[in-house]
C-alpha cells in the first residue's frame, strides 16, 4: 500500500502564546487544494474572495464594506491599517440618503477585544456620529453565493503551507486569504517588503497576535515598506508610552521620507499635538 505524507499545519493563537480575551474554543478544518497537482478546478483564494464578495446580496438600505480585520484593527487592500476615522470618511463620501446602516464584512469587527473596549463597529459608528454599524462576531467565512457565517475556533487546521488555494465553489476562510504568508514569513526574501507586510498583517488577522504583528511590521519597515512603517507607528502610538511614541515618530519619519502621504499627515498631526 502506498502512503501519502500530508503536511498539516495548525493555526492557533494559543499555540503561539498570544494573549487575548476572545471566546475561542474547538477546532475547524479549512478545505484546500494544490494547483501543482494538476487540479484544474483549484482557485487562488484572492480570486475567490473577489468573486464571492461580488455575490453578496445588495440592499439599498445597507452600505456593505468587505475588508480584512482583527478585533483590534482593519486593513485596506495594501495592508495599511484603516482607523475608524479613515473608514468613516470613506463611508460619508460614498453613502446615499437611502442608506440606513453600515455592515462590515470583516472578522471580529462586532466583538469587543477586551473588557471595557468598544468593538470596531462601535468605534466606526461613533466616528459617524452614532450611525448604525454592524460587524461580524468571529472569523468570517464566505460561500460562493455570497452567504456568510462566523466561527470562534481556538485551532484552525489546513493541509500544506504556502499560498491558499481552494476547490472551485468551496467555502472560503477569509482570514487565511490575508494570513497565508505568515506560514512562510521566515522564507520571504528581504527584497519583498510587500509580502512581509502582508505576513505581519496575518499575525493580527489570522493568528490574533498583535505583538507578533508589530514585530513583523517593524521588520518589513526596516526592509523598505512605508506602509509597514506606518502600521507599526500606529500600533506604537496605541500603546501610549513615551518610548513607544519616540519609536513611532521615527517610523513615521522613515515612511514620510519614502513619500508616504498618510505618514506625512500623521507625523504633522503628532508634532502639532506636542
Amino acid at each position: 500500500m502506498k502512503h501519502a505524507l500530508l503536511a498539516v499545519f495548525l493555526l492557533s493563537p494559543a499555540a503561539w502564546a498570544c494573549d487575548n480575551h476572545l471566546p475561542l474554543s474547538g477546532s475547524v478544518s479549512v478545505t484546500t487544494c494544490s494547483p501543482s497537482k494538476g487540479a484544474a478546478s483549484c482557485v487562488y483564494s484572492a480570486r475567490a474572495l473577489y468573486d464571492y464578495m461580488e455575490a453578496v446580496p445588495d440592499s439599498a438600505a445597507s452600505f456593505t464594506i468587505g475588508l480584512q480585520a482583527s478585533p483590534w484593527r482593519m486593513y485596506d487592500g495594501e495592508w495599511r491599517i484603516l482607523t475608524p476615522d479613515d473608514l468613516a470618511a470613506t463611508i460619508r463620501a460614498q453613502r446615499d440618503e437611502n442608506v440606513q446602516r453600515v455592515e462590515l464584512l470583516a472578522s471580529w469587527t462586532g466583538v469587543s477585544p477586551g473588557p471595557g473596549v468598544p468593538s470596531l463597529a462601535d468605534r466606526v459608528s461613533k466616528a459617524l456620529d452614532g450611525f448604525p454599524v454592524k460587524g461580524e462576531d468571529g472569523f468570517l467565512w464566505l460561500s460562493k453565493d455570497g452567504s456568510r457565517r462566523t466561527t470562534h475556533q481556538a485551532y484552525t487546521v489546513r493541509e500544506g503551507a504556502g499560498s491558499y488555494f481552494l476547490p472551485a465553489g468551496a467555502e472560503l476562510f477569509v482570514p487565511l486569504v490575508a494570513g497565508w504568508p505568515t506560514f512562510v514569513e521566515g522564507d520571504i526574501g528581504d527584497t519583498d517588503p510587500t509580502l512581509l507586510t502582508q505576513a505581519a498583517a496575518g499575525w493580527d488577522v489570522l493568528f490574533l497576535c498583535p505583538d507578533k504583528a508589530l514585530a513583523g511590521f517593524e521588520r518589513a519597515a526596516a526592509k523598505g515598506s512605508a506602509i509597514a512603517a506606518y502600521n507599526a507607528a500606529l500600533m506604537r502610538l496605541e500603546r501610549g508610552g513615551d518610548a513607544d511614541r519616540t519609536t513611532a515618530l521615527a517610523l513615521l519619519e522613515r515612511a514620510a521620507a519614502l513619500g508616504d502621504d498618510k505618514s506625512q499627515a500623521r507625523l504633522k498631526m503628532e508634532r502639532t499635538q506636542r
